[in-house]
């Protein structure tokens, strides 16, 4: 399972932003002018909204390829006919139609032995004259297909043309009106924009964006800061005040800590895991707590699981003291 890294949106502006996530050039593309960015990964954020707002980024690649009525360029939408996951050292070979008829290309592996670090995207000899005299144009795209949507970039490719790509995980945050798979330029996406790299601005994959009411950027390592609470009454009383009426006691029946669980940095332990409970959940919540402490839910797998994480000073063998089958839990 990839690592995901997750991006926090704080929104400190006046009204309601809406974020949009892109996926910065790897450096083999940062001069080419025919390469657009593309993403439709964006979500809307209330004024110091309450809840957890994020993007989350697994480390899985996708290629794509796409032929349509439309040439590939600014304001275009772009969605590619096949895509497939993609990791470091493959080569993808995209096969390209030449008409009549008009036809969708096919998309197939074609090898493991790319350079390290990189992966490769290759076209056939098609025949991109006779294709585009007949308004017919294809397309190629890279990046990464995110919960929220696609972030990378499209571009259309030459006959017998290669990619050789080095990934960078980058990104760029904006707020702002774009079009979902609407090609945008990348000075439009990186001058006013929130830039994050990995893994130096994240502390436990996790990094935060804030957009404050001037209209300035910050990102800051970690999640959003929560006020530090050293008593474990106020961390009872503090989960409780966030449940308010949409809350549920239950019973944890089993627990399985993920691969990356245990990670630590400047003293503080980063924690996660799936637990599955005996009742069926009532509602999207967003935290449960476990005698005092209170932890993240990070994501929910049907109507009994559910993915969390923990952020703090308690140690390994503490908190898997505490999250154990059997454990009583509330959950808001």
């Amino acid at each position: 399972m990839p690592d995901t890294y997750t991006i926090y949106l704080v929104n400190q502006s006046a009204s309601e932003q809406i974020f949009w996530c892109f996926l910065a050039r790897p450096e083999e593309l940062v001069n080419d002018p025919g390469v657009f960015a593309n993403s439709s990964a964006s979500l809307a954020v209330d004024p110091d909204s309450p809840g957890q707002n994020y993007f989350g980024i697994p480390v899985q690649y996708i290629v794509g390829a796409g032929a349509s009525n439309k040439a590939v360029g600014l304001s275009i939408q772009v969605v590619s006919n096949v895509t497939n996951d993609a990791e470091l050292k493959d080569i993808w070979e995209a096969d390209y139609a030449t008409i009549p008829p008009q036809k969708g290309p096919a998309m197939a592996q074609s090898g493991t032995d790319s350079p390290d670090n990189t992966m490769t995207i290759s076209s056939n000899d098609f025949d991109r004259k006779k294709n585009e005299n007949a308004s017919w144009f294809s397309n190629q795209s890279f990046g990464i297909q995110t919960e929220a949507g696609f972030i990378g970039m499209s571009w259309s490719p030459d006959p017998r043309q290669k990619r050789v790509l080095t990934p960078k995980l980058a990104f760029y945050v904006s707020a702002g009106t774009f079009d979902s798979n609407s090609l945008a330029s990348w000075t439009q996406d990186s001058v006013d924009s929130a830039i994050i790299k990995a893994p130096s601005d994240f502390k436990f994959l996790k990094s935060t964006v804030t957009y404050d009411s001037r209209g300035k950027w910050s990102v800051t390592k970690g999640p959003p800061a929560l006020k530090a609470l050293r008593s474990e009454v106020h961390n009872q009383l503090v989960a409780l005040s966030h449940l308010g009426q949409g809350k549920q006691f239950d019973t944890i029946k089993a627990v399985s800590w993920h691969s990356h669980a245990f990670m630590f940095e400047e003293g503080d332990t980063y924690l996660s895991g799936t637990i599955t409970v005996t009742q069926a959940l009532t509602a999207a919540f967003t935290i449960f707590v476990i005698a005092g402490v209170t932890f993240s839910i990070t994501g929910r797998i049907g109507n009994f699981d559910i993915d969390f994480d923990y952020s703090g000073p308690l140690t390994v063998k503490a908190i898997q003291d505490i999250v154990t089958a059997g454990a009583q839990l509330l959950l808001g």
